[in-house]
């Protein structure tokens, strides 16, 4: 059964960002019920992608609209925008700090962005699942709805040679032990990004499990620039989101530059951004609002092989065995790629 809880929030992100549902879909694994498509973009990538030329419309198209999530301290870069505010903290302490010392409001959506690096305590880092329950409540406390980061490096170690780098953390089962208690999970496959075969299972084993869980939490994939460092092209960004947009609600685009956060990331690529902007907001599944499913896995994976050939596809793991029995029992259908 549902809980009350779970129903409500929905209804509240639903209205926070104005969701509407779009026909059923017919392939399992993805969406029953096709909300609105959704972007997140930490301000400082926004701050770095309106710096370039012919980027003002295009930012403002995905990053000015009532389907937009900036990541930062409140800033309006376009005279008409309508985005949502969130705020972002590596740790459950930190949110608790600065809900206490705050005058201001709290933000509609607070990001818990747990990961093993200096900015995540280690007792989060040991113990994610109780640090996003509390977090949960803590949010449900102030009227803010909670947007869950966890990345894969919480769970280090590989089952076996010839598993993906990411199975450990889908066999772990946090994706769905996370997706129960947030209200948008956003799955961190941005390391993946060279190779879309790769990228594309991650995060439709990752989806399928979270919806299994959760059928209600929004899933978003994480796009970047320069993911640790590693040069890609806009062409590759464009290929890997439209293999997974009939997966996903919607996309995090991250520009980062080297930081603590990031020590490998070397020189912002907003201009890689720009590009892919401009290729995206000529399909209209990728516009925010929008409830079209997109190219289709087969078709974008199709592409993907002819422009960019990818290595043979690794062998199953129980963790995706799991998720797409879990999302097979809530839609009709075989599970796609």
């Amino acid at each position: 059964m549902v809980s009350a809880h779970r129903v409500l929030a929905a209804c509240v992100l639903t209205a926070a960002l104005g969701l509407a549902a779009g026909p059923p879909s017919l392939a399992a694994g993805r969406r029953p019920e096709r909300p609105a498509l959704i972007w997140l973009i930490p301000l400082r990538s926004l701050h770095r992608l309106t710096a370039q030329p012919r980027s003002r419309s295009v930012a403002q198209t995905f990053f000015g609209s009532r389907y937009s999530i900036v990541v930062g301290e409140p800033a309006r870069l376009f005279p008409r925008s309508v985005a949502r505010r969130a705020l972002a903290f590596s740790s459950y302490r930190s949110m608790v700090d600065h809900l206490a010392l705050s005058s201001a409001p709290a933000p509609r959506f607070m990001v818990l962005d747990l990961e093993r690096w200096p900015l995540t305590p280690p007792g989060d880092q040991r113990r994610p699942i109780l640090f996003y329950r509390l977090a949960a409540r803590l949010a449900r406390r102030h009227g803010s709805l909670l947007i869950a980061t966890p990345s894969p490096n919480l769970v280090s170690q590989r089952l076996t040679r010839s598993d993906p780098p990411f199975a450990a953390y889908l066999d772990s089962g946090l994706v769905g032990q996370i997706a129960r208690l947030t209200d948008v999970l956003v799955i961190q496959a941005q390391g993946y990004e060279r190779t879309t075969g790769l990228y594309t299972e991650f995060v439709a084993a990752a989806a399928a499990q979270a919806r299994a869980a959760n059928p209600r939490v929004r899933v978003i994939a994480g796009l970047s620039t320069n993911p640790s460092g590693h040069a890609v092209s806009a062409a590759q960004i464009y290929r890997d989101a439209a293999a997974v947009r009939p997966f996903v609600d919607g996309f995090w685009l991250n520009i980062p530059a080297r930081s603590l956060a990031c020590p490998r990331c070397g020189r912002p690529q907003a201009g890689v951004a720009v590009q892919v902007l401009h290729r995206l907001v000529r399909q209209r599944s990728f516009l925010p609002g929008s409830t079209a499913a997109g190219l289709g896995g087969s078709l974008a994976r199709r592409r993907a092989r002819t422009d960019h050939p990818a290595p043979a596809r690794p062998r199953a793991t129980r963790a995706t065995r799991r998720a797409a029995a879990g999302a097979g029992r809530s839609a009709p259908g075989r599970p796609a790629g």
